[in-house]
């Protein structure tokens, strides 16, 4: 991934962070018939290597699920949705009007070695770990304790799992650190006043990233 220097994440626990808080991947492999891609939810856990492995599973008819697109590595790319930043909001725009439009964006990109898992404990664990995950946040959150046994092994002979031995993490945050403090202030008040939880939130983070420059 091309990272300007500005941009470049390396702190892995802030990759690991952003990780949980945006579980939904894009998987990339190449098969024997090009290049395929699904999306689908995924965690790190630490496994005592140096950047640990990442957990999901896929419907057993997915073309991702056969052995020969495992001499490869895999690509996972962890993204969020980021937010359009106006040449607008810049105060030094109405000075030399020498600024363009850009979008602000957070990304991972995780290489690894793949592994297909079909044994139940198997897929039971991973279904546990990203229920427990995903219903932290419900009032009564859901198990698979809730639905007969039968049914979830049923479900479970339908799916497989997928472990990624990490090889490689490259991280971009692109937050306007390559602007003035002076125009990094200005963006946080034009996303402000958009006044949407999308803009309030990238605001929050080049904030962050100002109050942290103006820091050193």
């Amino acid at each position: 991934m091309f990272t300007p220097k500005a941009f470049k994440e390396d702190s892995f626990e802030t990759i690991q962070a952003f990780i949980k808080e945006k579980p939904l991947v894009t998987v990339i492999a190449q098969t024997g018939n090009g290049l395929e891609a699904c999306h689908i939810p995924m965690y790190w856990q630490d496994d005592g290597s140096e950047f640990g492995c990442l957990y999901g599973h896929i419907a057993k008819v997915n073309a991702l699920n056969n052995s020969t697109n495992l001499t490869a590595p895999w690509l996972v790319i962890f993204q969020d949705a980021g937010h359009y930043i106006s040449p607008n909001w810049y105060p030094s725009k109405a000075v030399t009007h020498k600024e363009v439009p850009t979008w602000n964006y957070r990304s991972v990109h995780i290489t690894g070695d793949v592994s297909l898992l079909t044994a139940p404990e198997a897929l039971v664990d991973i279904l546990s770990k990203q229920t427990v995950d995903f219903e932290a946040s419900q009032p009564h959150p859901w198990s698979l304790d809730d639905a007969p046994v039968e049914y979830i092994q049923a479900m479970c002979r339908a799916i497989v799992g997928i472990r990624v031995d990490i090889t490689d993490v490259q991280a971009q945050f692109k937050l306007s650190q390559n602007k003035s403090a002076e125009n990094r202030a200005g963006v946080v008040t034009g996303l402000k006043e958009l006044r949407t939880a999308k803009a309030n939130n990238m605001a929050t983070l080049v904030e962050k990233i100002n109050y942290n420059l103006t820091q050193l």
